[in-house]
């Protein structure tokens, strides 16, 4: 009698055990579901992200298309952002040192800090448009307005000739589309 209690004892031991376990397990398939979900989104979040930076620019732009005159070119000049220029100063023993940059040097720098090759062609109506009709031309239009490369964030690119339309498409089918006449944006973030 004895044992059989011991054995009846084990058994629910054993039973709470695989209960326990199915329980762990259901939990984990919740949270490795949710997970999975949340990572397809994440890239048409990164799209939406810089879908209003695109917007924010391209007000910029505009403005500053009326404020110099309505060119049919301008420079922008937050391309190069970032000077990597170091002072160089030279010893009473003749030897060249590099340190941190200091206060004159640093107004001689600013220079610098405005990019030079950042032209952008306007259309006649004020919005950037691109310089080649092509891929290659809207990946270079994203560059110049957001200063970041397309392949670094993982977006497609795409260009349709006859609506002259630059599209940009995350991972999840969430695309962008920036109309080059009209400076129209059109966003649209998938369902799933």
């Amino acid at each position: 009698m004895l044992s059989q209690q011991k054995a009846d004892g084990d058994l629910l031991k054993v039973y709470g055990r695989v209960i326990a376990i199915v329980v762990v397990l259901t939990l984990l398939a919740i949270f490795c579901g949710r997970y999975i979900n949340t990572t397809s989104n994440i890239g048409g979040r990164g799209l939406e992200f810089e879908h209003n930076r695109f917007l924010n620019v391209l007000a910029m732009v505009r403005s500053q298309w009326l404020a110099s005159g309505r060119p049919h070119k301008m420079q922008l000049s937050w391309h190069h952002m970032v000077s990597n220029s170091t002072s160089s100063k030279v010893s009473n023993d003749g030897t060249t040192s590099k340190d941190v940059p200091n206060e004159i040097d640093a107004i001689n720098t600013d220079v610098d800090l405005i990019g030079t090759d950042n032209w952008i062609l306007m259309s006649d109506q004020g919005w950037p448009t691109i310089n080649t009709n092509d891929v290659q031309g809207c990946e270079q239009l994203w560059g110049h307005l957001l200063a970041t490369n397309v392949q670094e964030l993982n977006i497609a690119v795409d260009y349709q000739p006859d609506e002259n339309i630059c599209r940009y498409y995350s991972g999840n089918e969430t695309s962008l589309s920036y109309q080059l006449q009209t400076g129209r944006v059109i966003f649209l973030m998938s369902d799933g």
